[in-house]
């Protein structure tokens, strides 16, 4: 293993935590056979695929997908939840679903193996991201393209302020929370123009999330959040009787008020050329 981040510990509730509304997910999916192109048949692989919000969508529309994850709770979670998508909807001409546990830094496939893959929120979790980036890049075939996708939050949602107060929190009781892999969407932008890929960016999809600060902090509190997990556990305690004064006093009678805040997502697309 490369030191890539696991997410068995909230496998369980992963769904729940990170999941798009359908309509969203079928938005997503479609912009992405529209950005690949990707058609019913292509071959598509998608470095960690998690339970499939990502690829379930376009595994309906007839896509077939190949994943690779090192978390074999999450793609129990996705074999279950393929099922019952596919007992739900006989009607659909399922694309075909195939799954590795692989590192995404050592891909078991030859080279040119796939028109397209694609990634969504992974590559911050991969200390050796961008020797995954030639992984990925090795086998997508000349002419197929690689699809890097990233949720963008516009406004001061009660979650981005309460995950920037515990991170200035632990921060000030010395376990400043470090991003294992790559820093952020840009930096693997920035990474794929170096090598001298033509990459676009576009926005497809955007939608309005609702969410009470008290969620936010039980999010937070309850460690589903991958960054809190590297955080000893009497520094965590302590962070979180901190952030539970800060919460209550800073949206004091509000705590329970549901808010709103803009969503969207982007891809951006890197056509590949050999």
């Amino acid at each position: 293993m490369s030191g890539s981040v696991s997410f068995d510990p909230v496998a369980d509730r992963y769904d729940d935590t990170r999941g798009y509304p359908v309509d969203v997910s079928e938005r997503i999916a479609s912009g992405l056979m529209r950005v690949g192109p990707l058609a019913v048949g292509s071959r598509l692989l998608e470095i960690g695929i998690g339970t499939g919000r990502i690829a379930l969508p376009l595994l309906r529309a007839g896509v077939n997908v190949t994943g690779v994850d090192i978390s074999p709770r999450m793609m129990e979670r996705l074999r279950a939840n393929l099922a019952q998508q596919q007992a739900d909807g006989p009607g659909h001409s399922w694309g075909t679903l195939t799954t590795q546990m692989a590192d995404m830094t050592a891909l078991p496939f030859a080279d040119n193996s796939f028109d397209a893959a694609v990634g969504v929120h992974v590559l911050h979790l991969v200390p050796e991201w961008r020797t995954a980036l030639d992984e990925v890049l090795r086998v997508v075939r000349s002419g197929g393209a690689l699809m890097i996708g990233q949720d963008v939050y516009s406004g001061r949602s009660p979650n981005e302020e309460i995950q920037e107060q515990w991170r200035d929190l632990v921060s000030r009781l010395g376990h400043p929370p470090l991003t294992v892999g790559a820093h952020g969407f840009q930096a693997i932008v920035d990474e794929l123009m170096r090598r001298g890929l033509t990459v676009t960016l576009e926005t497809l999809a955007s939608w309005q999330v609702q969410q009470t600060p008290r969620a936010a902090l039980d999010y937070i509190a309850s460690r589903t959040w991958s960054r809190t997990w590297p955080t000893p556990e009497d520094v965590f305690a302590e962070s979180i009787t901190q952030l539970t004064a800060w919460a209550e006093h800073h949206f004091r009678g509000k705590m329970d008020a549901p808010q709103t805040s803009p969503h969207s997502f982007k891809v951006a697309r890197a056509a590949v050329r050999k």
